[in-house]
């Protein structure tokens, strides 16, 4: 009898002694796991110790998986931060150039223009006249469906009409929505928007914050093919003056204008794109975001 007790004390501290040490090894293992600065010799740790508890044993294996999770994390972590330092870079260094066009729609000119731009696969933004649409309605709607971005321009042009009064402005504006949506589709809606002669005056400020509490988005420039500095103006002109007001820049808004009176900007454009590819540009429309 009191050798069966003896041994049943013996067995007991055996098992408390082997629960002991795999409560240890597991605390061990639990504190490596979390050492962040050593993944890898936390994995090597974390095996050795599991090899003494044998392959097969359900802890190993359980601590096994949570190792490999972990593992897969850590090189998931690696491969967005590498993504988002590359890209980061990448924007660093990248030239963006946006050719916009400014009161067209016409029937020649940007025709011939959309041409050039579909030759190149080029997307490009228009700043149109709503009395333009009227006119040219085919035009606006090849230039839509060719995936250019459209923005307002005013409805007349006439400056001393639309920057009379704010609300003068804003009734244009109007107005050009509604003749594109009369063409469009009435689910078109645009906020891209450039004011006649620029928003850069500081009468026009009263303007420009009214469009932008209402949401939309003007658009200046700060590059330019001359093309509205005279008459007839050579295609030679208009190349120099688009290479000329780039230079230097990472970032260029060229503006340029698409009547039929602005033939010779038609006849420029690809000598003006060959230039900005040559210097590395990418092209893109501008955005309402």
């Amino acid at each position: 009898m009191r050798r069966t007790k003896k041994r049943f004390i013996v067995r007991r501290r055996r098992n408390i002694v082997f629960l002991a040490i795999i409560f240890f090894l597991i605390g061990t293992t639990s504190v490596k796991l979390f050492n962040k600065s050593t993944n890898s010799a936390v994995a090597i740790s974390v095996t050795d110790t599991l090899n003494i508890m044998g392959e097969k044993n359900p802890i190993n294996q359980a601590l096994g998986e949570e190792i490999r999770q972990i593992e897969a994390k850590a090189e998931e972590e690696k491969r967005i931060a590498e993504e988002k330092a590359k890209a980061e870079d990448q924007k660093q260094n990248t030239k963006v150039a946006y050719l916009t066009f400014d009161d067209g729609p016409s029937k020649k000119v940007t025709n011939q223009i959309l041409d050039i731009l579909d030759e190149y696969d080029i997307k490009a933004t228009f700043f149109i006249l709503g009395k333009m649409v009227k006119v040219n309605p085919d035009v606006l709607k090849r230039t839509y469906e060719e995936g250019h971005s459209i923005g307002h321009h005013s409805y007349s042009h006439n400056y001393k009409y639309i920057y009379k009064d704010t609300k003068n402005f804003l009734g244009e504006v109007k107005s050009t929505e509604k003749a594109l949506k009369e063409v469009l589709g009435e689910e078109f809606e645009t906020k891209l928007l450039r004011m006649p002669g620029g928003s850069f005056e500081k009468h026009k400020q009263k303007f420009l914050k009214m469009f932008t509490d209402m949401g939309y988005k003007n658009y200046n420039w700060n590059a330019l093919n001359g093309d509205a500095e005279g008459i007839g103006l050579s295609k030679e002109k208009l190349v120099y003056r688009a290479k000329s007001t780039t230079k230097g820049k990472k970032e260029v808004i060229i503006l340029m204008h698409d009547t039929d009176a602005k033939q010779t900007t038609a006849d420029g454009l690809r000598e003006i794109i060959d230039y900005l590819i040559e210097e590395g540009y990418e092209f893109r429309a501008l955005s309402q975001e």
